[in-house]
């Protein structure tokens, strides 16, 4: 897309003249400025472009061959030096090899070798490598180094907590959707490169690595964090320094008009939870509902409240509202005041961990399966670790593996092939969500986050979760869905 209208671009930034798209959210329309999108021959000055960082994909070859399993080493050229190779990867069974390179100016020449099973198989000299850039080299065993091609490096930055299983899973979705679009031509010239922060599952965390990646790396874009609590606190960092946050996970309500940089992929609860009740009330009939909810988190109480409006709009009277905090694990006493009440339903409020442990110790004290958990945004593992309490249970959600939306299978497919498990609700939004993110960044024919901006404010694109948009406040538009668990599974509600 970007080689096709470049010329017309030069022409325009040459001349100084500036373009803004009619997102509903602008208040202040801003022009882009001269960017990596129109740049040409790496050799040229890229404004804004990102010298600390590159790129290369390097293909080992002997005779023609991919050699795989050989690691492979980057060293940068200087005069009076010794070698220091710093940089290095390993080569896949086609021979080729990811090595990201970083520093304070990475542009220059670079000194290459091929290491395997202890043994030297070829160094290589003089390698032109540009920051802002991904190149693609190859090394030919006996042979010159030769430079390939070469695409602009686009860094976005990614806020989640690495090591959880939630946040493995969000990273999945968001690596094969790259994988995805970076082997695609929707870029044209340019490619995306993640740089990963560890949010550590905490707001001071999350806080840290939005100020790092917008202060330090100077991404255009973040995607994240990944719950309310964290957002809530971080989304107002990247409204003030005017850098799109683009959260696929988190949904309490209000939070994407704290600003018209920020962006959601997950449903607001105040969007999923009206339908929801009243499709479910009509079909079992409940009257009298209890109500557990984690009175800490900012989602739980988001959804709660939503909740409770919806419920009372349906005529549906609440017998109590338990309340609990997050990391609690016993809630004997909240489910036996319950269980007294003889309630025809329980709402659940709450994280995964607390939500999975009040499944399985509401059955184990006695309340009866015929008296049905609903619970916003149950996934499978969770379905998964609560084993046979969550038989019966119903959630409302945003997306089903099963679904025929489009490139639905085709994305569970390819996520079981390459991480050998089915997705998950946020490994899916999560896809969704960067898939969108390159739409985006292709309308807007820019790295610019204003322009960026405006074209997400005017996103309509099927997605794995359907048709999708934003709305004015920049909250996702796309049609709900309630499963409920049967024989272990989640399943259409009918």
């Amino acid at each position: 897309m970007f080689s096709s209208i470049r010329s017309v671009l030069m022409f325009l930034l040459a001349g100084g003249v500036t373009w803004s798209c009619s997102g509903e959210r602008v208040t202040t329309p801003q022009g882009t400025e001269a960017d990596l999108s129109v740049r040409g021959p790496l050799s040229k000055p890229a404004v804004r472009r990102d010298l600390t960082k590159a790129v290369v994909v390097v293909t080992v070859r002997q005779d023609a061959s991919p050699v795989g399993g050989a690691t492979v080493e980057f060293s940068r050229s200087v005069s009076g030096r010794a070698a220091d190779y710093a940089w290095s990867a390993t080569t896949d069974e086609h021979g080729e090899a990811r090595v990201e390179i970083d520093g304070d100016d990475v542009s220059g020449y670079y000194q290459a070798r091929a290491m395997q099973d202890g043994n030297m198989l070829g160094s290589w000299s003089s390698v032109p490598i540009n920051g802002g850039y991904a190149s693609r080299v190859d090394l030919p065993v006996g042979g010159k180094a030769r430079v390939t091609g070469s695409s602009i490096l686009i860094p976005i930055g990614v806020v989640l907590p690495l090591n959880t299983p939630g946040g493995q899973a969000i990273k999945n979705g968001f690596e094969l959707a790259l994988e995805e679009v970076n082997g695609s031509s929707q870029l044209g010239e340019a490619s995306l490169k993640f740089i990963f922060e560890d949010s550590r599952s905490t707001v001071e965390g999350a806080v840290e690595a939005f100020n790092k990646l917008i202060h330090q790396d100077r991404v255009p874009v973040i995607l994240g964090p990944t719950i309310s609590t964290e957002a809530k606190e971080a989304f107002p960092i990247a409204q003030q320094n005017q850098v799109v946050a683009l959260s696929s996970t988190s949904s309490a309500a209000g939070l994407s008009a704290i600003g018209d940089f920020i962006f959601r992929v997950g449903l607001s609860v105040n969007v999923l939870v009206p339908g929801s009740v009243r499709q479910t009330q009509e079909k079992l009939g409940y009257q009298r509902v209890a109500m557990m909810v984690d009175q800490k988190d900012v989602f739980s109480r988001s959804s709660d409240e939503a909740l409770r409006r919806a419920l009372v709009e349906n005529g549906v009277e609440i017998l109590a509202r338990e309340t609990f905090e997050t990391g609690d694990t016993t809630f004997a006493e909240q489910l036996n005041r319950i269980k007294a009440l003889r309630p025809d339903a329980v709402f659940i409020s709450a994280l995964s961990r607390e939500r999975v442990e009040i499944l399985v110790q509401g059955r184990q004290l006695g309340i009866p399966s015929d008296i049905p958990f609903l619970v916003i945004g149950m996934a499978m593992d969770e379905v998964q670790a609560a084993g046979d309490a969550a038989e019966g249970a119903i959630t409302f959600t945003t997306w089903n593996s099963t679904a025929s939306t489009p490139g639905n299978q085709a994305f569970v497919e390819n996520y079981r092939a390459k991480y050998g498990i089915v997705p998950n609700r946020w490994a899916a939004q999560s896809y969704a969500a960067f898939h969108i993110l390159a739409e985006a960044i292709a309308n807007a024919r820019s790295t610019d986050a204003s322009a960026i901006r405006d074209a997400m404010a005017d996103i309509v694109l099927d997605t794995v979760l359907g048709r999708f948009s934003f709305d004015a406040n920049g909250d996702a538009v796309y049609d709900p869905i309630v499963l409920v668990v049967r024989g272990g599974k989640l399943e259409v509600f009918e």
